[in-house]
């Protein structure tokens, strides 16, 4: 039961049930709660017992997703979100933070699709007759011995986690 005008601007007296606010977010209605009882999206009433969301309701769902594409947790959206109405200054942190784990996470799939490429182009019939497989493997066990390759991959682990 949305309004909207030829432009695609939403009209000021849209309503949506929360059934069909969830079907058009391609969400289950129990995220539509979740969001609510974190303090993400409020409601603007009730009607028969069903939660009803307004222009302001969608624009908070349409602001969650953007700032889930972008990465955020629902906890770092809450900061966002409070009474301040937003704090650029936070929102520029936390994306630092992104890009610099986004970076990491990028080198990394480099590297591993460096590893698979020369896999699919190796002219060798066994892997122990391919010097480059070779030198990898002497060069990750000198790593393992001394405790290096520990270290990093920890460092890969901890990445994965973060982009989960």
């Amino acid at each position: 039961m949305s309004e909207s005008d030829p432009a695609g601007q939403i009209g000021d007296n849209i309503c949506f049930d929360v059934s069909e606010l969830a079907e058009l977010a391609g969400v289950q209605t129990s995220t539509l709660r979740y969001y609510e009882r974190e303090g993400l999206l409020q409601p603007a009433g009730r009607s028969s017992g069903r939660r009803f969301y307004n222009q302001h309701g969608l624009r908070q769902l349409a602001a969650i997703a953007w700032w889930q594409e972008a990465g955020f947790t629902l906890n770092e959206m809450a900061m966002l979100f409070d009474e301040t109405g937003g704090s650029a200054a936070y929102a520029k942190s936390v994306a630092s933070e992104r890009i610099v784990e986004l970076q990491k996470r990028i080198e990394h799939l480099t590297h591993v699709k460096d590893v698979l490429a020369h896999v699919m182009g190796c002219v060798h019939d066994r892997l122990d007759d391919c010097p480059e497989y070779q030198e990898h493997v002497r060069t990750r066990a000198s790593e393992i011995a001394s405790g290096r390759h520990r270290d990093r991959h920890h460092c890969t682990q901890t990445i994965h986690r973060v982009g989960r």
